[in-house]
């Protein structure tokens, strides 16, 4: 996944890994995917990265060469967010990206997951890949206490990413296997950009989440014997999770060195809006990432 050319806004990644260094850094960023939130407190557990972080990897530099197959893309930054989907109570989550690519085909990411793009087109990638959801315990907010935890879940999916013009379209689907909420989420995006300077540019963007009877169950739904004076039961059903739009400022000192930001606003649909657990139907979240690209 990643940037393909798009009037030169949405890059081609350019520059390759030594080599020498890919062991100690696939090691590092194995670590950094698998095993991001295991133990992680309540500021830490919800943590939607595939988002907060897609500005530093929304624009790269046009091809320059290459040291080899491998590019690396680091980062590291902040987001104010909700303690968890649907609080209205904002904490900073920090936000590491660690991108390792493989002659366009195999990647390890922070932010994109484990995949493969087996499709591989000037303007099209297609392929399958593994995310990952973090869950929610029921101390990251007094209003979860007494509810089930979520666990740590994997998830396995396809993804699918095409460019027309300054226009990219992004779409996957994604079913949790590894213990956690149990369900099926898919996604829609699309999203304009372009330069708005030598060095700056611009992208504007929305996306929609529909998630399954059993993801709804799991995150919105609450149990007779999970019920209290001040919530009261509710079986949440499949639907439209949320809706939300973004605006990207992406600043490039060198073709290497840049800093991103990001600001989106979040809806919530009908079935995840109504829950009692939802304190907040609409919020917004901003963050700011600083990086450099091998």
């Amino acid at each position: 996944m990643g940037g393909v050319s798009m009037n030169g806004l949405f890059g081609i990644r350019r520059r390759g890994l030594r080599p020498g260094f890919l062991l100690p850094l696939t090691i590092i960023l194995s670590l950094s995917v698998a095993l991001p939130i295991g133990e992680a407190d309540a500021e830490g557990r919800y943590n939607d990265w595939e988002l907060w972080t897609s500005s530093a990897n929304a624009v790269l530099p046009a091809k320059q060469g290459s040291l080899g197959p491998f590019r690396l893309n680091v980062a590291a930054g902040a987001a104010a967010a909700p303690e968890y989907l649907g609080s209205d109570s904002i904490a900073m989550k920090p936000l590491p990206l660690v991108d390792l690519n493989y002659a366009g085909a195999l990647f390890l990411s922070t932010q994109q997951g484990v995949g493969w793009n087996m499709w591989r087109k000037t303007t099209l990638r297609a392929g399958p890949r593994i995310t990952f959801d973090y869950g929610r315990l029921a101390s990251d907010s007094p209003k979860l206490a007494g509810l089930p935890d979520i666990e740590l879940g994997t998830e396995l999916g396809l993804f699918l990413e095409g460019f027309s013009g300054a226009w990219r379209f992004k779409s996957d689907i994604r079913q949790e296997v590894g213990g956690g909420h149990g369900g099926l989420l898919l996604n829609g995006e699309v999203a304009w950009g372009s330069r708005w300077s030598k060095n700056a540019s611009i992208i504007l963007g929305g996306r929609m989440t529909y998630m399954d009877d059993t993801y709804a169950e799991s995150y919105f739904s609450i149990a007779a014997a999970n019920a209290t004076a001040g919530r009261s039961t509710y079986a949440a059903a499949g639907g439209f999770r949320d809706a939300n739009a973004y605006v990207q400022l992406i600043y490039d000192f060198t073709q290497a060195f840049y800093v991103s930001t990001e600001l989106r606003g979040t809806m919530l649909m009908e079935q995840a809006a109504d829950s009692p657990i939802s304190e907040s139907d609409a919020f917004f979240t901003g963050s700011v990432m600083v990086g450099y690209r091998f």
